[in-house]
């Protein structure tokens, strides 16, 4: 729905849609994809000039946040999200979201966030054994 005054959006679909941009920020809605799920993720990435914003509204989202001081993965921890509690991953640091079926976030962040200015690590075999432990 769109009219003059307020614009209303929504997304039932896998995966992350942008349902509102302005200015320099835009808002998503994240649900569930095959990539986030515990049995088939296989990467951390990063956002080297942002910040991103999670917020979960429905199902479960356990955040993979690296905690290592030279930012190697060496330290990639679970951090369980509770429902509409916000979530701020700072710039450059390795996450991840695994969410189950369910799952239906908010994600804010910069409009101009993209491959140009973001990393993708691929996890090794051995590390994604001892994440999904730790799920």
């Amino acid at each position: 729905m769109n009219t003059n005054k307020v614009s209303v959006a929504g997304f039932e679909g896998e995966g992350l849609k942008r349902v509102v941009e302005s200015g320099d920020w835009f808002v998503g809605i994240k649900n569930w994809k095959p990539a986030n799920d515990a049995a088939h993720f296989d990467n951390m990435e990063r956002h080297m000039q942002t910040d991103e914003v999670f917020v979960l509204l429905e199902g479960g989202c356990t955040l993979l946040v690296d905690h290592s001081p030279d930012n190697n993965c060496s330290d990639i921890r679970c951090v369980p999200m509770e429902k509409n509690k916000v979530y701020c991953i700072h710039p450059s640091v390795w996450h991840n979201t695994i969410t189950t079926k369910d799952a239906k976030l908010i994600l804010m962040e910069n409009r101009n966030t993209s491959m140009d200015n973001s990393e993708v690590r691929t996890l090794s075999s051995g590390e994604i054994t001892a994440l999904r432990k730790q799920l």
